[in-house]
């Protein structure tokens, strides 16, 4: 079995259970948004979920149909997850200048 390595701006599936209030849960995609630096020493990386509703709230990026997966990368939910423990596995790159967005509204909330 091969272990998955993060990537800056890869589309991942992963299980985000355990959870609380209002926290998303459950099998999902997230982006992630650590640095490849941070990746490769680490199996944690830091990522973003994605709901698969769009919308228009202001921390939230859209994907506009410019990928396969759907819905809204939820900028506001910030986590840093063990890849391996939870089964990530690749799903699709994000591309550049969405990946940029995400990391400019990171920034803002910091």
């Amino acid at each position: 079995m091969t272990t998955y390595k993060a990537r800056q701006g890869d589309i991942i599936q992963l299980d985000f259970n355990p959870q609380k209030g209002f926290e998303q849960k459950g099998k999902r995609p997230a982006i992630v948004v650590s640095n490849n630096f941070f990746n490769k020493l680490s199996s944690l990386a830091i990522v973003c979920p994605i709901s698969n509703v769009s919308s228009n709230f202001p921390l939230n990026v859209n994907l506009n149909n410019q990928t396969r997966t759907t819905g809204s990368i939820l900028c506001q939910h910030v986590k840093s997850l063990d890849l391996t423990a939870r089964n990530a596995e690749f799903t699709e790159p994000l591309p550049k200048k969405l990946l940029q967005e995400v990391l400019n509204i990171i920034h803002s909330e910091f």
